[in-house]
C-alpha cells in the first residue's frame, strides 16, 4: 500500500555564522496512510473557532492552539523520521554544501536510514518544493540507491502547499516541536507525540 511521507522543515539550512541564521536545522517526514484533509484538523479548528482553512504553523500558534493541536494528533495514525542538525557541529562533508544541496543531502540520509520495508515506492511530498529540487533530489537518491543496491524509495516525489494540505502542517507544527526539544528549550509539545517517532536522529551523534 502507498504511504505518504509530508516534509517540512525547522530552522534554516544557512551557515551558523550567517546573520540572523538558526543554530539548528530540522527536518521532519511524517509517515501518513492516506493524502487527504484530516478530520481530527477539522474538529480542532471548530473548537477554537478557526477559519475552516486556517493554517496551522508551529511558529505562528498560540500554546492554546498548539495544545489543542497536539492533543488532537494523538488519535491519529502516522510515524514520524527526522534529522536535527547542530550546526556548530556541521560534518565535514557538509560543510561547502549550499542551502538546497544540505536539505537533499539531509533528506537521502534520513530516508535510507530506513529499511527498504518501511520506505518502498511511496510518495514524498516537500513543501514548498520547485520542479527543480524535486528533480535534484530525485537524481540524489537515484543515485545513492544504485550505490547501495537497493530500490528506490519513493515512486513520486512532488512539491505541495501547505496551506492546502493539512499533512504538511502536521510536518511543520513536528518539526517545529522537534526543534523546540533537541535546543533544550520545552519538550511538552514533543512528548505527545514521541511515542510515534521511528527515528530522531541527532547530528552530530555525539552532541546531547
Amino acid at each position: 500500500m502507498t504511504q505518504y511521507h509530508n516534509f517540512d522543515e525547522s530552522g534554516d539550512p544557512g551557515k551558523v555564522s550567517s546573520a540572523g541564521a538558526s543554530s539548528h536545522y530540522v527536518l521532519a517526514m511524517v509517515q501518513m496512510i492516506e493524502h487527504a484533509p484530516m478530520p481530527e484538523l477539522a474538529v480542532v479548528r471548530q473548537t477554537l473557532h478557526l477559519s475552516p482553512r486556517f493554517e496551522f504553523k508551529y511558529y505562528k500558534t498560540t500554546p492554546v492552539q498548539k495544545r489543542v493541536f497536539f492533543e488532537a494528533l494523538q488519535t491519529v495514525q502516522f510515524r514520524v523520521r527526522s534529522l536535527a542538525l547542530d550546526k556548530t557541529g556541521m560534518p565535514l562533508e557538509w560543510i561547502d554544501l549550499g542551502g538546497q544541496d544540505l536539505t537533499i543531502e539531509m533528506i537521502t540520509r534520513l530516508t535510507l536510514r530506513a529499511s527498504p520495508l518501511d520506505i518502498a515506492r511511496d510518495v514524498l511530498i516537500v513543501d514548498g518544493a520547485t520542479p527543480a529540487l524535486c528533480r535534484a533530489l530525485r537524481v540524489r537518491l537515484s543515485d545513492e540507491c544504485r550505490r547501495l543496491n537497493r530500490v528506490r524509495p519513493f515512486a513520486k516525489i512532488v512539491g505541495g502547499r501547505s496551506q492546502h494540505e493539512d499533512g504538511l502542517q502536521v510536518a511543520d507544527m513536528i518539526a517545529g516541536a522537534i526543534r523546540q526539544f533537541v535546543i533544550g528549550d520545552t519538550d511538552g509539545y514533543y512528548r505527545t507525540f514521541s511515542n510515534k517517532v521511528a527515528d530522531l536522529w541527532k547530528v552530530p551523534e555525539w552532541r546531547k
